[in-house]
């Protein structure tokens, strides 16, 4: 396998996962729940490299605020479960397992006297212009990560970018002239949109509970956990200005933003650290069965208004019958006890139907359309267009750009001139009538084609990799 790679290392590349530095100023992001096997800190194992949950957390975590952000915000876990993105996340993490095994194949290491750099030069760590090591633990603590967590982290980064430089590809000067030519083709188009909203199908009763018994695994409850707490509410005092100012002064590392805007935050911590102790001593007490006030009980999921992500993990952790320390939530410090474990149950076909028949229809429609590409494409009657590029993705009615884009680059780069392309919901119909070459060309930058070049090539070596290094899973996304 290393001979293979060294011999092909001119066409190797590494598409790096989010970068390691992507979780600073992020906070996690709740995600469904997994079943574990027997590991219970690891999620998988590629090769010889394990693949912890916190970083299956972190690379979700990532993700969706990359898309949350790219969507202006209008983005739930309904739309990442949708796009499958605790799978993508997954993936990505394989991705890395397998190359950080090539990496250690090919006797690659990571010094302490890099990562130290790494760490001395990023600036989220700085405080005019220097290192400063509580702005390195407040942004990590505020990440929800240990310094140790980062560090390998980052040991991980610097390892897959030395193998990236080992194997490093360029752009030759055909390929170059290959792609520029290209953007000078253009092309006199037929075509025709079928949309599965064109389309009608119909879902029996007896379809739909077909398809449940077939796929019923797939729909279960999230794992529950049934607990008792107790409550120990803020001590009621008054703040002077004084004492805010005294308390800010010392812990002004922990605010972000000027004074005055947070003097009720800063109050608030005042609180919170003066009814420690009282929480501290009723938890105590809660834990010998000597509390005398009232006990709450619940049921939650991994996402709830009781405690945050960090601390459901403490949670999950845990044995029935043990307890949690008092933790803040909701203007009051609580203290729990996990009573029970409710393991996932299947679903009664009642509550998932609707959802299995949307499924179902989805299919039969997709299938559908297909059919009708596959029995029209020749004949069809459709839009004719003028002569247009590659790069002309304004002017294919009907399809959004960033869908015409994937129309058009297809079409280009087939070598037949009657066909179809499913593009999301649609499926284009397209003859090409004419074909020339015009008179401008687009020149791409060769950074374009390079990622191009890298993204087939980081394919075939992913599934080459995944040949020689085994994947081991404990979970069930």
């Amino acid at each position: 396998m290393i001979g293979w790679m060294q011999h092909n290392k001119k066409y190797l590349v590494v598409t790096l996962w989010i970068s390691a530095f992507a979780f600073i100023g992020a906070g996690f992001v709740g995600w469904g729940s997994y079943s574990y096997g027997s590991k219970a800190t690891s999620i998988a194992k590629v090769g010889d490299v394990e693949i912890k949950l916190s970083e299956l957390q972190q690379t979700y975590s990532n993700l969706y605020g990359y898309y949350s952000q790219m969507f202006g915000g209008q983005f739930d876990e309904e739309q990442a479960r949708n796009m499958g993105l605790q799978e993508t996340a997954f993936n990505m993490l394989k991705r890395e397992a397998l190359l950080l095994n090539v990496a250690k194949d090919f006797g690659l290491i990571v010094l302490d006297k890099e990562i130290a750099e790494h760490i001395l030069n990023t600036k989220d760590f700085q405080q005019d212009g220097n290192f400063s090591r509580e702005q390195y633990e407040f942004v990590l603590k505020n990440s929800g990560m240990t310094p140790k967590e980062y560090e390998g982290r980052i040991s991980k980064v610097i390892l897959i970018t030395k193998l990236q430089k080992l194997l490093k590809i360029d752009v030759t000067p055909l390929e170059k002239e290959i792609f520029n030519s290209l953007t000078k083709l253009e092309d006199k188009l037929e075509y025709k949109v079928l949309s599965f909203y064109d389309v009608e199908v119909s879902v029996t009763d007896d379809e739909v509970i077909s398809a449940w018994e077939l796929t019923k695994e797939k729909y279960k409850t999230d794992e529950k956990y049934k607990i008792s707490y107790i409550e120990t509410p803020l001590i009621e005092k008054d703040i002077n200005d004084s004492e805010i100012e005294e308390y800010y002064n010392t812990h002004a590392l922990d605010y972000n933003g000027l004074f005055e805007d947070v003097k009720e935050e800063i109050r608030e911590d005042i609180l919170k650290d003066a009814t420690k102790n009282s929480a501290l001593k009723e938890y105590l007490a809660f834990k010998k069965g000597e509390y005398s006030d009232e006990v709450f009980s619940d049921e939650i999921g991994s996402i709830n208004l009781l405690l945050s992500l960090e601390e459901m993990e403490k949670l999950k952790g845990s044995e029935v019958g043990s307890y949690l320390k008092p933790v803040f939530s909701g203007n009051r410090f609580v203290s729990i006890k996990l009573e029970e474990i409710v393991s996932p149950q299947l679903e009664k076909f009642e509550d998932v139907k609707d959802i299995v028949e949307a499924e179902l229809e989805f299919q039969k429609k997709e299938d559908k359309l297909m059919e009708i590409a596959k029995s029209d494409y020749k004949t069809f009657q459709g839009t004719e267009s003028g002569f247009i590029k590659i790069s002309d993705i304004d002017k294919i009615d009907g399809l959004s750009p960033e869908d015409a884009n994937t129309f058009l680059g297809d079409v280009f780069t087939q070598p037949v001139n009657n066909g179809f392309v499913k593009v999301n919901s649609n499926v284009v119909l397209y003859r090409v009538l004419e074909q020339r070459v015009g008179e401008n060309k687009i020149d791409i930058e060769t950074s374009t084609i390079l990622n191009i070049k890298e993204q087939l090539l980081d394919e075939n070596l992913i599934k080459k990799l995944e040949f020689y290094y085994p994947v081991e899973t404990y979970f069930k996304g």
